[in-house]
């Protein structure tokens, strides 16, 4: 971690710092709606940081993933309904089922932890609205293709599209005011 923090330079440092704060605002700006929302930006958050190390390693740490899913555990623990863990469940389906099947086809394009950050992404959005996950997915896989175009890179990490997309998916869905499913 100290590593990639040093190897993404000051301008990198800060953007990591912006998008971390920046998915918190976001996912604060939900919390009036549902508390369950302050899970949903603590996980984006840690995410956040995995796709720093992603996008400098093309790996994102299975310790981050696994810190990322603790609000998502919380929060379905401390909120429990049937219509929360099938939103939370729909999540992880919409948005880690087709990484999941992507990585069975082709496990050497895409890597094993960008189905587990993309379950853990999908769950945590699942809080709030189902959908929200495929919109990320979407938003995402476009922001990581628009950058690897740009860049003209053969191999791209997948990781900051992911949290890219998650966090615009919130903001947009705030704007337009979807319905949640959480308390």
């Amino acid at each position: 971690m100290r590593s990639t923090w040093r190897v993404i330079g000051p301008r990198g440092q800060v953007l990591t710092v912006a998008a971390v704060v920046a998915s918190l605002a976001v996912a604060a700006a939900w919390a009036p709606s549902s508390t369950a929302a302050l899970a949903t930006g603590a996980s984006i958050a840690v995410l956040t940081i995995a796709a720093a190390v992603d996008a400098v390693a093309h790996r994102l740490p299975n310790a981050l993933v696994a810190t990322a899913a603790v609000p998502v555990i919380v929060a379905l623990t401390l909120y429990w309904s049937d219509d929360l863990t099938r939103s939370s469940a729909a999540g992880v389906a919409l948005l880690g089922g087709p990484l999941l099947i992507t990585h069975l086809i082709a496990p050497r394009g895409m890597g094993f932890g960008d189905v587990k950050a993309g379950a853990v992404l999908g769950a945590a959005l699942g809080l709030l609205a189902a959908p929200l996950a495929l919109l990320a997915l979407v938003l995402g896989l476009l922001a990581a293709a628009t950058f690897g175009l740009l860049r003209r890179l053969h191999t791209i990490a997948l990781g900051p599209g992911l949290v890219a997309g998650a966090a615009l998916a919130l903001a947009l869905a705030r704007l337009v005011g979807v319905d949640v499913v959480a308390p």
